[in-house]
């Protein structure tokens, strides 16, 4: 069952996120990813409608090398440093009037080809990484070197923001490498934490901008 935590404890806050399918339930993704003010980039693969105009319409299509996409009537486009919701303006603007009225344009970005994760704690290169395609935890952590020969692979926590709150899922990396548990998707935005004691600090980071916010834990 999902649980709400009230992270205020005397002695600092202390990660309650454990193992099991409900974490694994917290970070299922979705096709279509949050990419609230993303910039577009060479690679990221979109999916355009404008409505009732199926020729003009795509379910998927790539940024190329040069930051463009083939458009019908308009040529080649400039995505590469638009939104989403840019892109789709220009689209609007280029075929208002002279090759559709009033035209609808709607635009998802299905996988972005650079977003960034963060990898903490008790690993050999900790930082920020791109997050090209489909990544998982096991990679994130390859990233990053590795985690140090002392770390405790039963406490790798997933952090993730959304706009419902925040959320954590704890990990055993060691059945994920040993096929006993599946290896978690990650998304941009992601931070991964390799130690109990990092994650405390994280949380007690994320507390004094936010104090009374509820932080979302799963349970199993």
């Amino acid at each position: 069952m999902l649980s709400l935590l009230l992270l205020a404890c005397a002695q600092g806050p202390r990660p309650q996120a454990q193992a099991g399918p409900d974490a694994y339930a917290a970070l299922q993704t979705t096709s279509i990813i949050n990419t609230d003010g993303y910039q577009l980039s060479p690679g990221d693969e979109l999916s355009i409608n404008v409505y009732y105009e199926p020729e003009m319409s795509f379910e998927r299509i790539v940024v190329d090398s040069g930051g463009k996409i083939p458009f019908p009537y308009l040529g080649y486009v400039t995505a590469e440093g638009k939104t989403a919701e840019g892109l789709a303006d220009t689209i609007r603007t280029g075929l208002s009037g002279r090759y559709v009225v009033n035209p609808q344009v709607a635009i998802s970005v299905l996988q972005a080809a650079s977003q960034k994760l963060v990898v903490e704690g008790e690993v050999q290169k900790p930082g920020s990484f791109p997050l090209k395609g489909r990544s998982t935890l096991l990679e994130a952590l390859a990233l990053a070197g590795g985690p140090q020969r002392t770390a405790r692979l039963n406490e790798v926590i997933v952090f993730r923001h959304r706009p419902d709150g925040n959320y954590a899922a704890r990990f055993d990396v060691a059945r994920i490498r040993a096929g006993v548990d599946p290896d978690p998707v990650l998304e941009g935005g992601d931070t991964v934490v390799v130690g109990i004691n990092q994650a405390s600090r994280l949380y007690r980071d994320f507390l004094q901008v936010a104090p009374l916010l509820t932080l979302v834990f799963l349970r199993l």
